[in-house]
């Protein structure tokens, strides 16, 4: 199994789309915003094997550059590829990707943050394994659920 990690582009705005209507739901419209808020509006990292998207992370700056600082927006991985170190890989080529980019601009990545469900069990391990720290819970943040701030220092 070849993958590949590469930054999201335009042309793959159908994968994207195909990938939303496959493991998120069969909403073509959700699916087609989503991908062009993956493309345009975010930095988008993809985990590619086969023509097919396997994985994504989307983070965003935060502050100025001088801050340092990055959110990341969602990550996920395909259901059949759970438990394959994919998320991991992400991860880490998110925390090189803006190293690159906080370094061009002669500065330096110093925090990583995330929002997440407070009932994501599975999320909570691998956050807890990728050395973030919970910081801080926020009541009624969803709609169904509590949030949990996570954040990792460099």
């Amino acid at each position: 199994m070849d993958k590949i990690i590469r930054n999201a582009t335009e042309k793959d705005m159908d994968i994207l789309v195909k990938m939303y209507l496959d493991e998120v739901e069969n909403h073509k419209q959700r699916a087609q915003q989503f991908a062009k808020d993956l493309i345009y509006r975010f930095k988008t990292l993809i985990c590619v094997c086969d023509k097919n998207i396997i994985g994504t992370i989307t983070w965003d700056t935060r502050g100025g550059l001088d801050d340092g600082v990055i959110e990341i927006v969602g990550l996920g991985t395909s259901s059949n590829f759970k438990r394959q170190g994919i998320a991991r890989e992400l991860v880490i080529m998110l925390i090189n990707e803006a190293n690159k980019y906080f370094s061009k601009a002669g500065y330096k990545l110093r925090v990583i943050y995330l929002f997440m469900e407070k009932s994501n069990n599975i999320g909570e391990l691998f956050y807890n394994h990728m050395d973030f720290r919970k910081v801080s819970d926020i009541p009624s943040l969803y709609p169904n659920d509590d949030a949990v701030i996570w954040v990792k220092y460099l």
